[in-house]
């Protein structure tokens, strides 16, 4: 057993060795193996430092790795000692056209070890002898479907293998099965056309109702859709954003909520609401500073307890996030909308996150929104498949006119980039008693017109 684990260091040092300065090395392996997948501790690090490098588009070499490790306090004997690149070149080479190859190994030793973590975790938990065998049993076997699931490789596809499945989605749609994803409002249903794996942003300033809008949107796809809906509440607590949905849902204002003062109707309307949706798949997760790491474990392990399904993804919001302060923001920004945008295709849902603008949109006239307004705004323009702005001119004529201009209930909410189609602008009501936007029929001629309404519908 000694010689095997010393065999497989090796392989893993004779990965490192290929990647370290090999431009284009990266590339190869970087499907197939994460930093988590190597035994070593120090080898975690190394290719992590690869891998931070290549994202930003940096030379990998000894040298910068080395430099990169130093720069994190992990060039040490507790991490990586500095020594140890010397050490790492007394091993065997092996070609470099054979370095996916030797990554495949690596990563088979991974799931190999990640498999018998999980089957240690069964035993220890039948042996507590609280817990029922038939559930144990699912959620070992289940866990380990999941690695044996992620370890495959569809990624690549011939367009003759593709042609199928484009037909059937065609025919899907002249039948009037929509191919993307319903978030509750028809109009901007057919404007917005999300994916599976979008990563859609949703911007404003402050009070404009973003968080409102995207637990909207959850709320319906929890409804409608197969899986579980996350949302993570970086900003406030569990029991304000229970509040928001229940009036939202419910239609009960939120202030009588707060206060506990619901009329007769109002305790119909919620008792209704809590019996119709006490089993919504929805999970509410207040964590402040929360890191990429913590929203990938958090989401592995709902994915698991959901049964395997997530619908939805939404944060609230980028700019609060933890890691994100300091001299490198707008490049942790990058790194987190990549992540993000990776972690739509891979659990395969659209992750929904909300954004702050920048104070400029105040200075204006014209207040709405446009895409420089978004703060550090470049990379999140870059990675959006789809960008949106919440905008209600009442909200302004509130401030001008210190509360005594007329609410018209309206926001505009303006598709500024699309990456798969057109963009525009979308009437909605918007009901800020019930923390709700709602399928008002606006009835105008113009956009600076304020709309009659026809009926509502939600």
């Amino acid at each position: 057993m000694i010689n095997d684990q010393k065999r497989f260091i090796q392989v893993e040092q004779c990965v490192l060795n290929q990647l370290l300065g090999k431009e284009g090395a990266f590339d190869i392996v970087s499907d197939v193996v994460i930093a988590q997948d190597f035994e070593a501790a120090r080898h975690q690090v190394i290719y992590q430092a690869i891998s931070d490098l290549a994202m930003d588009s940096k030379p990998y070499d000894e040298v910068m790795v080395a430099d990169l490790l130093e720069e994190r306090n992990q060039l040490n004997e507790e991490c990586c000692p500095a020594g140890y690149f010397a050490q790492m070149n007394l091993v065997p080479s092996i070609a470099f056209s054979s370095l996916r190859n030797h990554a495949q190994l690596v990563k088979s030793r991974s799931i190999r070890r990640q498999s018998i973590a999980q089957m240690m975790y069964g035993i220890q938990k039948l042996e507590e002898g609280d817990n029922q065998t038939i559930e144990v049993n699912n959620e070992v076997m289940s866990a380990i479907a999941n690695l044996e699931v992620g370890d495959s490789d569809n990624s690549c596809s011939r367009v003759g293998d593709l042609m199928g499945g484009m037909i059937e989605r065609i025919a899907a749609a002249r039948d009037g099965v929509n191919n993307f994803i319903s978030t509750g409002f028809p109009e901007l249903d057919n404007l917005m056309m999300i994916d599976a794996g979008n990563l859609v942003v949703v911007a404003a300033r402050p009070s404009m109702g973003k968080t409102a809008l995207v637990m909207n949107w959850l709320a319906h796809i929890a409804k409608y859709r197969e899986g579980e809906a996350v949302f993570f509440s970086v900003e406030m607590p569990q029991e304000q954003v229970m509040d928001r949905l229940a009036s939202a849902e419910a239609k009960v204002e939120l202030t009588s909520i707060r206060k506990g003062q619901l009329s007769v109707d109002e305790w119909a309307r919620m008792q209704r609401f809590v019996s119709d949706q006490e089993s919504m798949p929805l999970t509410i997760v207040d964590e402040k500073d929360i890191s990429i790491a913590k929203i990938r474990t958090h989401l592995n392990r709902i994915k698991r307890e959901a049964g395997g399904k997530l619908s939805a993804i939404g944060i609230d919001y980028l700019q609060i996030m933890g890691g994100l302060d300091g001299q490198y923001k707008i490049d942790n920004i990058g790194k987190v909308t990549r992540t993000l945008k990776a972690l739509g295709h891979e659990f395969g849902c659209p992750v929904f996150l909300l954004s702050q603008l920048s104070r400029d949109v105040e200075k204006r006239p014209n207040k709405r929104p446009i895409m420089s307004d978004l703060r550090d705004s470049g990379t999140i323009e870059q990675d959006a498949d789809l960008i949106t702005f919440i905008y209600r001119n009442d909200y302004y004529e509130q401030k001008e006119k210190g509360g005594s201009a007329k609410l018209d209930g309206s926001a505009e909410i303006i598709l500024a980039k699309s990456r798969n189609g057109p963009t525009g602008t979308v009437r909605l009501g918007f009901e800020g008693q019930y923390a709700r936007f709602a399928n008002y029929m606006p009835m105008m001629s113009d956009l600076e017109d304020i709309p009659e309404y026809g009926s509502s519908h939600s």
